[in-house]
């Protein structure tokens, strides 16, 4: 080896002195090494016990062997020569290979692995994975002759598959579910209202067809292909482009073949989703779905429009009269929806119920999935196939619910204001729409997951039967003595539904904007600190495979978002910054762009819709760090212990906090899906932040005889129960806080995400002492809660103007009855609330205040 590293210096000498060519300088060094190798192979070779070799040649046979030899030398150099071109030398000749990186293949949120094994393995490996991220469905190809160039977009309509749309009203006239609700309906009739019952039959069947007739959806095919045309000329007016993802309409095409109807399950922002996903659908050759729609839709012009593209009408509040079930509209409603499945429509309804209001996901609403799930076991289908659908904008086309949030009723829809938003959309411009569709997965394998899942958490002998289906119009569940696993069954699957479409929701450049201002730069920043900012969680997101719905230069895609807010909610200036004043004389002065979220508080309130969509990808870290921060008030203010650098913290306790923070938040997200346990994602979320240093597991120091002793007695450790042990293990991990000023920004910054909802639950516990020793109906309350809010706004007390909202009061009131601290009872159809008697006392409420209010303890004083 010293040889080897003397012949490597004096090679660099060489070419030093003699100004070698790289080329050159291979040459030698490949040459010399062989030469070096070669001797070296020769010095080494060791011959034990040879036998003599002494053979005599004639002196021809030398010289032939001389020349063979000569041969075989030349015969070698241009081997090792040709070797040499193609290896050493061809590095320096040829360019240099493009780094190989994996492709990114095309986003598609896969179905459970869990819940539906058999449908997350199916169809995905026939589609092509190498396909473009996204694909502008208003750009068409054009055909080869001069008409479908000159007329592309109705050349491309009229190619469209033509499908046909059944009518099914006489079917579901003929149902004999429907003529015993219709029985039953007029024998009430008759005893109520003291007729006979031969009338009572007659106008309960004379309603029964009204309410069908109203109901029911006429789609055609023909009305679609225009409303597709109009939607290529009129979408470019203010849509700059809407993305889908090839390979996700590649996949539902095939699932579409397979004959099961689709029951598409949409997340609810604008009135545009379900005309976009119509769209999708019709355009690529899929039969569009029949669409659940409330009766407020049903207006002059517009309504007939929607029935007509697929829409059938149901009313928002199903039972006119409290205490009084509808039985005859809920059975058409039951009974509709079965038949249309059994005849091969699709179905597509929102299972939120309505818009979102806050710009994240509501809780679910199980009826009509009831619906389907009955279905399905009573055999009216084989089966179906369930896909969420997620639709996101740069900036939402329906305006905005500030009015709402801030208390005001909802303003009812008429032909007036739908001809205003009309003509107030196609004058605007909304930037981007990207609609997600989630993987199929089968109903049937979905159902089966979690009736083996609830027989095997609860083994009793009723479950272990089977769902069975009792004919019944009181609900929409289909029983009347409804089973609570029946009922549990279907909030698990809706639940899973909300989740993985939340999941799958893609990030516009807005949401990333949008969060960045009101959580990390609530007091403005330079354009360069956000774009650096957004670089750095764009590259989070990019890392973790988040659903990103933008590319290009970061400055140009701040600059696109900066744009499409707009100046209500973000304002820009130019400022001149002096820097090296002398006297008064200054030699350097720079412009820099100053962004400031517009701080008043209606435009604050519509920052956060956009903001709360990035909220789903970070809530669990934010709780984790919310529950750090109310385990140790105590400590991570103290002058004493930040000096002495050992804070510490056990999981368990972490763990505690955080489930109870969980607890609190229970209306606000689905933090796992429902095959998932809590505390396992949670302890899993509470790993991953020690692993960015946040705070570090603490290590135990032992001496070697006590580490032996250790391992020693865990040979005698006869302990059979793993949770036991691992409860055990849970316990004494112990975390230390790391308060370095990079580590506190970020947990600063996770806390502060929470903290508008924390607020917002931590005035309205507050509130509750105005409910001691009488009722208030559900909107009285809620303005209490504003009212305070604001006044905490203007003290000071509360510094976030977003938790000035109405949604989040509204589920603080499901969190307080299902704690049961409060009761809801209906009078004259109005919501009233009175607190229990165990808290109707100031203590009791105080003590309900103090168990929300510990998280709203900070590091920074309020």
């Amino acid at each position: 080896m010293d040889g080897l590293v003397e012949i490597f210096l004096f090679c660099g000498v060489l070419c030093y002195l003699f100004n070698l060519r790289p080329n050159n300088m291979v040459d030698v060094l490949s040459t010399r090494l062989q030469e070096v190798y070669a001797k070296w192979e020769s010095r080494t070779q060791v011959i034990r016990n040879a036998e003599p070799t002494t053979t005599r040649f004639s002196l021809d046979g030398l010289r032939r062997a001389g020349q063979h030899l000569q041969r075989k030398k030349i015969q070698d150099r241009e081997q090792i020569r040709k070797t040499r071109e193609s290896s050493l030398f061809k590095i320096k000749e040829t360019e240099p290979l493009a780094p190989s990186f994996q492709q990114k293949t095309s986003f598609l949120r896969h179905c459970c692995s869990t819940c539906t094994p058999t449908s997350r393995d199916s169809l995905v490996n026939s589609v092509v994975k190498q396909q473009p991220s996204g694909l502008n469905v208003l750009m068409v190809k054009t055909g080869s002759t001069f008409l479908s160039r000159a007329f592309k977009h109705a050349s491309y309509v009229l190619n469209a598959k033509r499908f046909d749309y059944p009518i099914v009203t006489q079917t579901i006239l003929n149902d004999e579910r429907l003529k015993d609700a219709i029985k039953l309906t007029a024998r009430e009739t008759a005893d109520n209202e003291g007729c006979s019952e031969e009338k009572a039959f007659a106008k309960a069947k004379a309603r029964a067809k009204k309410i069908l007739l109203e109901m029911e959806s006429r789609c055609s095919d023909t009305l679609l292909k225009i409303i597709s045309w109009l939607i290529y000329k009129l979408l470019p007016c203010f849509i700059q482009s809407a993305v889908v993802v090839p390979s996700q309409i590649e996949l539902l095409k095939k699932a579409h073949d397979s004959g099961l109807p689709f029951v598409l399950v949409p997340l609810h922002r604008s009135h545009l989703d379900y005309i976009m996903i119509s769209f999708c659908l019709v355009m690529n050759n899929m039969r569009n779905p029949l669409i659940a729609a409330g009766d407020n839709l049903k207006i002059p012009f517009f309504g007939w429009l929607l029935r007509h593209m697929g829409a059938f009408f149901i009313k928002r509040r199903i039972d006119p009269v409290a205490g009084r079930k509808d039985l005859l509209y809920r059975s058409i409603l039951q009974t509709y929806i079965m038949e249309n499945l059994r005849a091969g429509h699709n179905i597509e309804f929102f299972v939120e119920g309505g818009r979102t209001r806050t710009g994240k996901p509501c809780m679910p609403k199980s009826g009509i999935l009831s619906v389907i799930v009955d279905a399905y076991v009573d055999g009216t289908i084989e089966d179906a196939l369930l896909v969420p659908v997620v639709a996101n904008y740069d900036r939402l086309v329906d305006g905005n619910f500030v009015r709402e949030q801030l208390g005001q009723s909802k303003k009812m829809e008429t032909f007036a204001s739908a001809i205003k938003g009309l003509w107030s959309t196609v004058m605007g411009h909304y930037g981007i729409v990207k609609v997600d569709f989630c993987q199929p997965f089968s109903l049937r394998e979905m159902v089966k997951s979690f009736q083996a899942q609830q027989n095997k958490l609860t083994p009793r002998p009723s479950i272990d039967k089977p769902l069975k289906y009792t004919m019944s119009n009181s609900s929409l569940y289909g029983t009347d003595v409804i089973v609570e696993e029946q009922r549990q069954l279907v909030e698990d699957i809706a639940r899973h539904i909300v989740y993985d479409a939340s999941k799958s929701t893609p990030i516009m450049s807005t949401n990333v904007v949008a969060f960045l201002l009101l959580n990390r730069f609530r007091d403005g920043c330079t354009l360069d600190k956000l774009v650096e900012a957004f670089e750095s969680i764009r590259e989070e997101m990019e890392f973790s495979n988040k659903n990103v719905a933008f590319c290009g230069e970061n400055i140009d895609i701040v600059k696109h978002a900066l744009n499409i807010l707009g100046p209500g909610l973000v304002t820009q200036q130019q400022q001149e910054i002096t820097e090296g004043v002398y006297g008064s004389q200054s030699y350097k002065s720079t412009f820099v762009t100053a962004i400031r979220p517009v701080s008043i508080l209606p435009n604050v309130i519509e920052l956060s819709y956009y903001s709360n969509t990035m909220l789903l990808y970070y809530v669990l870290d934010s709780v984790v760090v919310t529950a750090l921060y109310a385990e140790l008030h105590s400590q991570i203010n103290d002058p004493v212990a930040i000096a002495e650098n050992d804070i510490t913290v056990f999981q368990q306790s972490l763990l505690e906090k955080a489930l109870k923070l969980c607890d609190i938040l229970r209306y606000e997200f689905i933090f796992c899906k429902p095959c998932q346990e809590l505390k396992d994602v949670i302890l899993q979320t509470i790993q991953n932040l020690s692993h960015t240093n946040i705070f570090t597991q603490k290590e135990d120091a032992y001496l070697q005889e006590e580490l032996w002793s250790r391992r020693y007695a865990a040979n005698f450790d006869d302990s059979s129960d793993e949770e036991y042990s691992r409860q055990r293990q849970i316990r004494k991990i112990e975390y230390k806080l790391n308060l370095e000023p990079e580590q506190s920004s970020r947990m600063e910054f996770l806390h502060t995400i929470l903290r508008p909802l924390i607020d917002t639950y931590t005035t309205s516990a507050s509130s509750l002492k105005t409910l001691i020793g009488r009722s208030l109906c559900e909107r009285d309350l809620t303005q209490e809660v504003l009212s305070e809010i604001k006044s905490n706004l203007d003290c000071g007390i509360n510094s976030y103007g977003e938790s000035l909202c109405v949604d989040p009061i509204k589920n603080s009131f499901k969190l307080f009855e299902k704690w049961n601290v409060l009761e809801c009872h209906m009078q004259d159809n109005v919501k009233m609330f009175h607190l229990k008697e165990d808290y109707d006392t100031e203590v009791a409420t105080k003590s309900i205040y103090d168990t929300v209010a510990a998280f709203k303890w900070t590091r920074s004083v309020d």
